[in-house]
């Protein structure tokens, strides 16, 4: 199941990361670019989450209510909420984890491309990335750290480029050859080599990128369960929510030291753009204007449909 989400959603992100690394010039750049597009597409499912959430805070009073009157039959009390949510069109499977979970699939997509970014960047002909894995191998085995990596053989190729000049020479032509050094020089962010896997029982500046990971996605949850308490407190006295919120933060750790560094870097700069974004759809689609613009949707509908009915009665004394 793995692999087949990796090899379905990596060949989607090298294609544009290639497109914008040929553009830009820089890598890290390249990340920065993509991962904003990434968020603009899907920026309508935070939208609806949004939008979710101040129709849950609407229904906040019916379901307290509810609560209150089954307060011996839980049972009974959840059935008569998931009757309410589907009458007000709630999606109640929509405040959970779903943007987490697109999130991971990409995230998982990335991996693919962050292991392979010779073939996913510089998009060498399979037939030269055969040969250059042929003559990579010895290093694999003998070598790093991360030769648990099927694909690491690409890695080893931007570590070891240099060493290995004469034999890669007689796969690639001067132009590729250059084009491969040139990368390897640009496959950094702040002097870190972005091929390298952080260690956890190794402190080093790799460090840096699984910290600044879990700082700036513990930001953004806090800043999240601030607003879900402001919302609606009751829910935020639930141990679930202060379970989640710190729940990202700490995956951002494991994951950002089990992957390269520049899944790292996706990481950060996703977490950034995420934060920003909870707060424009906070302000644009705040729990107050959603709520507004539903009471005079429902109440322009209701007119309508009193209007239809008045004019078919009309007609039927005709």
């Amino acid at each position: 199941m793995y692999d087949a989400i990796r090899a379905f959603f990596s060949p989607i992100l090298s294609f544009p990361l290639s497109l914008i690394y040929e553009w830009t010039g820089s890598y890290v750049l390249a990340i920065l670019l993509l991962t904003l597009i990434i968020k603009l597409v899907l920026l309508p499912v935070s939208i609806k989450q949004q939008k979710n959430s101040a129709k849950q805070t609407r229904l906040n009073a019916k379901v307290n209510r509810i609560r209150q009157k089954y307060a011996n039959n839980q049972q009974k009390a959840q059935q008569e909420i998931q009757a309410l949510y589907q009458r007000e069109g709630f999606g109640a499977a929509n405040m959970g984890c779903m943007p987490m979970a697109i999130q991971m699939l990409v995230m998982i997509g990335l991996y693919g491309v962050m292991y392979t970014p010779i073939s996913s960047v510089l998009r060498f002909s399979s037939e030269k990335m055969e040969a250059m894995k042929t003559i990579m191998a010895s290093v694999i085995e003998t070598g790093s750290k991360n030769s648990r990596s099927a694909n690491m053989y690409e890695i080893a190729i931007l570590k070891n480029y240099n060493d290995y000049k004469d034999k890669l020479s007689e796969v690639l032509s001067a132009e590729d050859f250059a084009d491969l050094a040139d990368f390897a020089e640009k496959f950094k962010f702040l002097g870190l080599d972005l091929s390298v896997t952080p260690d956890a029982k190794d402190p080093s500046a790799y460090w840096l990128i699984p910290i600044l990971a879990c700082l700036t996605a513990l930001i953004s949850s806090v800043y999240m369960y601030l607003k879900q308490r402001k919302q609606n407190p009751e829910m935020a006295k639930n141990p679930a929510m202060g379970c989640m919120t710190f729940m990202s933060p700490a995956m951002s750790l494991m994951f950002t030291f089990m992957f390269p560094t520049g899944v790292g870097v996706y990481w950060i700069i996703s977490n950034i753009f995420s934060f920003f974004q909870q707060i424009f759809t906070s302000f644009v689609y705040s729990p107050k204007k959603v709520i507004a613009q539903q009471m005079v949707d429902e109440t322009v509908l209701r007119r309508s449909k009193e209007n239809t009915t008045k004019l078919r009665v009309e007609n039927e004394k005709k």
